[in-house]
Order: C-alpha cells, then sequence, then structure tokens
C-alpha cells in the first residue's frame, strides 16, 4: 500500500501522545499505569508539543527548499535568484506626456532635461499626490511659434540619495532607506534610478557574468536588485568594478505608488512643474532655459505598466517559466513572454510553418518565425501609422489609425533584444500588425426603475473594458455570444468600475456587427496556405464566430457603437 504521507511528518500531537503512552504501557514499571490525571502525564504532554513542533518546522524546511512548493518569499526569492530570475519589485506607471511650449521661433532645438518632476494634479484614494518625473532627455526642434514635445516620463516621487562612499558597501552591496521603482525593462531608455560614482553616470545591467549584454562596454556597471528582505539595493561585483573606499556614491530614484499611480487620459486636470530649469531653448548658440510659464502638459492616454511587487505565487510562476525556456525563445509561448516583458510592448504574438501549414508544413516557412507586436504607444518611434475612416453598416463613421511600417529604430531594437536568446537555425521576420476595428449595433429593454442613458453609458463603458489590449490578444476569436453574455455577468467588473447599472437591463440583443476590413478564416480543406482571407460583412457577422489572423488584432470602434432603447 502506498505511503501518501511521509512519516517524519506523522508525528503530530495527538499520534505522539499515544505512542509515548504505548511505550510506557508496554514497560513493566507502568504497564498498569492510569496516566489520566497523573503527574507524568504532564510531562507526556510536553514532549507531544515538542513533538508536533519539531514536525511543523521539519515540514516548513522541507517546503521551502523547493520553488514548487516554497510559500515564504524569502525563499521564494532566493531560489529564483539562484536559477538566474530577478524577482521584480514595485513598479511605476509610464506616460507620454505632451508638453507644449509658446514663443519658439523655428529651428529653436528645444531640450526637457531628466529627472525633472511634475504634480499630475490627480490624488490616490488617501489624497496622496500622483507625481510624474522625466527619466531622460528629450529633444525636438521647433517648427513655429508653438511646439509641442512628447516626453516619456514615470510616475514617481525624485528622491536623491547622497554622502553614501565606498566604505558603506558590505560585501559590494548597498542596501536603499526604503524601496524605490523597479524597472525591468533596461533596453527601454527610461530608468527608475541612476547610480553616480565621482559623478560619473554607472550603467544597470541584469547580469555581472553575460557576454551578450548589448547594453554596455564598460566594466562600471551595477545590478538594482529586490532582495529576499524585500528591499531595494544597488549591488556591485568584483568581477567588474567596484566602487573604493573614498569613491562617492549618488543615488537619483523614484519612489513608486505602484498601481495606485495609475492614471487616466487627461480631462481637465492642470499639471504643476514642481522642478526648475526642466526646459531649455538653443537658439544661434545660445542657450535659455525657459520660464515654466510659457508651457503647459497634456495627457492623451491612460498610463501603462504600473504593478505591484511579485508575490510568492507569481515568482515561482515567472521562475519555472525562465527555466523552461531555459532563457532561450523555442516556442510561440517564449517569444512571446519575453517580447511581453517590453515595458514599451502591450501585447505580442509569434506563429511559425506548423501554423501556416499544420497539415505537413511547407519549405517556404522552414526556421521562419514571424512576430508582430501592439506598442504602448503608436509614434515615429515605434509603428508609423495613418490616418482611415471606418464607416460601419449603420453609416456611422469614425476615424482610425492603420499601421503602416516599423520605425527603423525600434525594429533594431527589438531584434537586439532578441538577441541574447536567438536559436541559431530561427530567421526572425517582424510582420506589421494588422488592426480590426469592431463595432455593434445594440438594442437594450431597461428595467422601471433605471435610465436608459445609466444603462447606455454601463454597456459602452463594459465593452470598452472588454477590449482594452491588455484583455485582448492577435489570432483571437470575436464571438458575439461571448460579448453578450459578458455584458449580462455582473460578476465581471474592472478594478476601478462595477457597471452597477447592468442590473438594469431586462433584454440585450445584438442586431449588428460591423468590421473595418476583411480578417481571415481558417483553410476548410487544410493544406497550405492555413489561412486564407475571407471577407466578414455586415449582418452575415451574426450568426458566426470571426476569426482573426495570427497578426490580427481586435480594437473596438466605441465612437460608431450604437445603443438605441427599444420598447
Amino acid at each position: 500500500m502506498a505511503i501518501l504521507t511521509p512519516d517524519y511528518l506523522a508525528l503530530d500531537f495527538n499520534t505522539a501522545l499515544a505512542k509515548l503512552k504505548t511505550e510506557l504501557a508496554a514497560n513493566d514499571t507502568f504497564k498498569d499505569y492510569n496516566f489520566e490525571g497523573a503527574n507524568i502525564s504532564v510531562l507526556l504532554e510536553l514532549m507531544s508539543y515538542f513533538s508536533d513542533l519539531n514536525t511543523f518546522f521539519v515540514n516548513k524546511i522541507a517546503k521551502n527548499v523547493f520553488s514548487e512548493t516554497t510559500d515564504i518569499y524569502e525563499c521564494a526569492n532566493r531560489l529564483a535568484r539562484g536559477v538566474g530570475y530577478e524577482p521584480k519589485g514595485k513598479r511605476s506607471a509610464r506616460i507620454y506626456a505632451d508638453i507644449t511650449i509658446t514663443g519658439t521661433q523655428a529651428g529653436d532645438l528645444l531640450k526637457v532635461y531628466p529627472w525633472k518632476q511634475f504634480d499630475s494634479g490627480r490624488t490616490t484614494d488617501d489624497e496622496t499626490a500622483i507625481k510624474f518625473s522625466t527619466v531622460s532627455t528629450t529633444e525636438q526642434t521647433a517648427t513655429g511659434t508653438t511646439t509641442t514635445i512628447n516626453v516619456p516620463m514615470r510616475q514617481g516621487t525624485i528622491i536623491e540619495l547622497t554622502g553614501f562612499t565606498g566604505k558603506d558597501l558590505v560585501d559590494n552591496e548597498l542596501v536603499l532607506p526604503s524601496n524605490y521603482a523597479y524597472d525591468e525593462d533596461l533596453t527601454d531608455g527610461l530608468p527608475s534610478i541612476q547610480v553616480s560614482i565621482n559623478d560619473e553616470i554607472w550603467n544597470r545591467i541584469s547580469d555581472f557574468y553575460s557576454d551578450l549584454d548589448p547594453l554596455t562596454d564598460t566594466d562600471n556597471v551595477y545590478m538594482f536588485v529586490y532582495d529576499r528582505y524585500e528591499r531595494s539595493k544597488i549591488v556591485f561585483n568584483s568581477s567588474r568594478n567596484v566602487p573604493a573606499s573614498l569613491d562617492t556614491i549618488d543615488i537619483i530614484a523614484l519612489e513608486s505608488l505602484g498601481t495606485d499611480g495609475s492614471i487616466g487620459a487627461d480631462v481637465d486636470e492642470t499639471w504643476v512643474f514642481d522642478s526648475t530649469n526642466v526646459i531649455e531653448n538653443t537658439y544661434e548658440t545660445v542657450n535659455v532655459f525657459l520660464s515654466n510659464d510659457v508651457a503647459s502638459i497634456s495627457l492623451t492616454a491612460a498610463s501603462l505598466g504600473a504593478a505591484e511587487p511579485e508575490t510568492v505565487d507569481e515568482v515561482k510562476t515567472n521562475t519555472q517559466s525562465g527555466l523552461h525556456a531555459q532563457f532561450r525563445n523555442i516556442t510561440s509561448i517564449d517569444y512571446i513572454s519575453h517580447l511581453e516583458q517590453r515595458s514599451d510592448t502591450v501585447v505580442a504574438n509569434a506563429w511559425g510553418e506548423q501554423d501556416i501549414a499544420p497539415s505537413g508544413g511547407s519549405i517556404l516557412e522552414y526556421n521562419r518565425i514571424h512576430l508582430t507586436v501592439i506598442p504602448d504607444s503608436w509614434s515615429d518611434n515605434t509603428i508609423v501609422t495613418s490616418a482611415g475612416v471606418f464607416t460601419t453598416d449603420w453609416s456611422t463613421s469614425a476615424s482610425i489609425l492603420i499601421p503602416t511600417s516599423y520605425s527603423t529604430t525600434w525594429n533594431t531594437t527589438l531584434i537586439n533584444y532578441l538577441l541574447p536568446r536567438k536559436m541559431i537555425s530561427a530567421y526572425e521576420l517582424f510582420s506589421l500588425p494588422e488592426l480590426i476595428y469592431f463595432s455593434f449595433d445594440f438594442g437594450v429593454r431597461i428595467k422601471r426603475l433605471y435610465t436608459f442613458s445609466s444603462v447606455q453609458q454601463d454597456i459602452t463603458d463594459k465593452i470598452i473594458y472588454y477590449f482594452r489590449a491588455v484583455n485582448q490578444n492577435f489570432n483571437s476569436i470575436i464571438n458575439f455570444n461571448d460579448i453578450t453574455e459578458y455584458i449580462l455577468d455582473t460578476s465581471n467588473v474592472s478594478p476601478s468600475n462595477t457597471f452597477s447599472n447592468i442590473n438594469g437591463i431586462r433584454n440585450l440583443n445584438m442586431r449588428d456587427i460591423s468590421i473595418s476590413t476583411s480578417v481571415y478564416e481558417a483553410n476548410t480543406i487544410g493544406n497550405y496556405p492555413y489561412w486564407i482571407e475571407s471577407a466578414y460583412t455586415g449582418k452575415d457577422n451574426q450568426l458566426r464566430k470571426i476569426q482573426l489572423g495570427h497578426n490580427q488584432f481586435p480594437i473596438l470602434s466605441y465612437n460608431t457603437l450604437l445603443i438605441q432603447e427599444e420598447t
């Protein structure tokens, strides 16, 4: 018979007490002794209690020496780092704010400096101000009397830590007095921390021993880690350079609010410059810092990327994912998870020969890996777009984005990012994402105690949340039944909206679906190519699922949604 519980875990209090009494009963001195109420029973219970404690601690130790069963963060963190995974601390939200400057002239060189702080005018639930900071230099040449610069920022209050020297290092480590924003993407040009040794900025890297690290060609490097005691610390290594005892160490870091620091696009908020000498104007070889009064800030898109420190379960899952891939991109999941770790990528997809020609392959697709990504910001720095128009079956139109090309710089950055995990035989090819815009015509009957406008607004908000980029995938199936059920299910809520007026829906009917362009469907014969283009149009969409292609991504055209009250 199989033993399901190891012997060393079987000695709980009651079992130990029973065994002790059995042992004593077998002794001639105690075989007829009644232990109940006797003084010796106290000693027996005390020994049983110690046995129970010992069993608990042995079990705890046994569980926490393996990454699969550990339930203590200290152990999970250390086991993860032992196999090359760096657990992540609190991450700051990212935004791309427009700073509009007046009084410029064509040809002026405008420069926004790093580590300058701004108050967004928003607050958290406990009335803490949500502040953002520039973390890199942004330059742009003015073209007229008014110039707008798109400036990347990270959420966080700037903290300057000075007065450290090499003498403060213990085992080449400097534990910081608080936890600061952790940036997992070291290639995005948006650092969350800056370390200077004798006023020289050193480079942050992810691994002291990597020969493939594209970030630096110097040994003046450090690691910023979130350790097993949930502390932020700077780590140097003797295999590279370590500050000498008299070297000064200066640190600029961001004190992050994590997910509490996420904000939406501007409505009426007024941003305030918390720093001076933010913008420099260079004209005719003259450098002048502009007054903050000539600049204003607006935000056209919500912040991205905020997160809390990884939990024990998240550390375990992410560690196992890295081990399964052995830090090589082998499967499509490896590519997707690796690309989506970048802060400038919202969602990605990867596919190959067996996806394109599953019935027997195709020599045209040997060793080809097709990749496509959705950036967090469509621009000349990521994916260039052009304007288009989407007209629904009910003759409502809206402007849409049409991706036209990858930025050469970003394409090169992505290729270099994938390089350390590249399989020698794989040929990686980036495909342009195709955005498929969806719009819907709903008919709704409402309950007597609700107003149509409130129900209409919650239906709109809920379907917008359903189609958020982080909730959708490439190659997905859009099913009108699933969407209708999602809207009617009152348990499906967002972190910031309960959609309470959904309870006022008596009947909800989807009467029509419109899409902006043709989508793919499976080749019913199953031969190459597996996906063929097939036009889904108009009311034909209502009666069947819409299967998107590998590079097709669903987008909601919320400006053309039609929600009408039925009687």
